[in-house]
């Protein structure tokens, strides 16, 4: 088994017997709420119940997840490597992956608060310790309820074809907006979903085989049929197999955007994203998404932290990355709540183009 393609809880749990290897000892209080009993002992993690009060259901209690890991868990190469592209990495830890095997398993909510423990040194590292809002705008300002009606009369006035798919998308950006301060990650993946649902029917214009360099193969042996007459109906029957979602999803995103969206007071000076360039960011948006379901790739470091004061709507340093992952400049995809507030727009001007006559 390659070490480096394994978990790192599997990793670590290998290298924590080697006698040379530095080892020391961390404890994370872990909340859930459910009524969970018993004690894991398993290798160097210990799992046990922290909190005997007599709860109901649904009540948070606490509970103690105990990990003996060793200090560099990844090798020289891999810190230092040329690349720096390791060949396991999905944005967490030991602990992370400990506490999201467990809600698989035992079908419950297991949430890691804090650090508790540090060696024999009692410490408290909340992950709430110090609020950063990854979307802050939404909560900034003041909104008045009386503007929803005129929104729900064009929503009422929609033309009917549209209310099922309309109604999924907007569930899509309600989930988002619920998870992209925790999981900015998921919000990302909700939010393209939102529109994903609408663009379907965009009308594009579908390359031909092989354009852009795509499918060589495919072309080198079509070309081999000598009946130029077959060979252009088979091409074309494959091209128009392919629904080309991610050139559809382009489309309709910039299809749906009116220029008060760039116009908005207060947008930065540094790592602004021009109109220009956003077909080919959006297009970066739908090929991580992709990545991340089918590959399972992790979205960028800096998606998942939130913003600092400098930070404009897309990351501008030349790059960006962990120990053991980089991100060139040419690969990045803007903030989540640069995405969040797209959709947003996109959304409401789908409204307003599609009212019934």
């Amino acid at each position: 088994m390659d070490n480096k393609k394994v978990m790192y809880f599997i990793r670590n749990k290998k290298d924590v017997d080697n006698p040379e290897a530095e080892v020391h000892s961390v404890e994370y209080e872990v909340v859930t709420d459910a009524n969970v009993i018993g004690d894991l002992n398993y290798g160097p993690y210990r799992f046990k119940i922290w909190e005997f009060n007599d709860k109901k259901e649904g009540e948070e209690r606490k509970l103690c997840l105990g990990i003996r890991e060793v200090r560099q868990l990844f090798s020289d190469d891999e810190l230092f490597g040329s690349q720096k592209q390791p060949a396991y990495y999905h944005g967490g830890g030991i602990a992370d992956e400990l506490v999201s095997l467990s809600s698989v398993f035992l079908r419950r909510r297991f949430k890691i608060t804090s650090t508790v423990r540090h060696d024999d040194n009692p410490v408290m590292f909340s992950n709430n310790w110090r609020k950063k809002w990854v979307d802050k705008s939404l909560i900034q300002g003041q909104s008045n309820l009386e503007y929803l009606s005129e929104w729900l009369s064009q929503v009422e006035n929609l033309e009917s074809k549209y209310h099922q798919k309309f109604m999924l998308a907007v569930k899509m950006y309600h989930q988002a907006l619920q998870a992209i301060e925790e999981q900015p990650d998921l919000a990302y993946l909700s939010l393209v979903s939102a529109i994903e649902v609408l663009c379907q029917d965009t009308k594009i214009n579908k390359p031909s085989l092989g354009e852009g360099g795509s499918n060589k193969e495919l072309v080198k042996l079509l070309n081999q049929i000598e009946d130029e007459n077959l060979r252009n109906k088979i091409s074309k029957a494959i091209v128009d197999k392919d629904r080309f979602i991610s050139k559809r999803f382009v489309a309709f995103i910039i299809e749906n955007i009116e220029d008060d969206f760039w116009d908005e007071p207060g947008r930065p000076q540094n790592g602004r994203v021009e109109p220009s360039g956003l077909p080919k960011l959006l297009a970066k948006i739908y090929d991580q998404r992709s990545r991340t379901l089918h590959n399972g790739e992790p979205f960028p470091v800096y998606v998942m932290d939130a913003p600092r004061e400098m930070d404009g709507e897309i990351e501008y340093a030349p790059g960006r990355g962990t120990l053991i992952k980089t991100w060139k400049q040419e690969d990045y995809i803007p903030y989540p709540q640069f995405f969040e507030k797209l959709v947003n727009h996109v959304l409401k001007v789908f409204v307003k183009k599609k009212q019934a006559i």
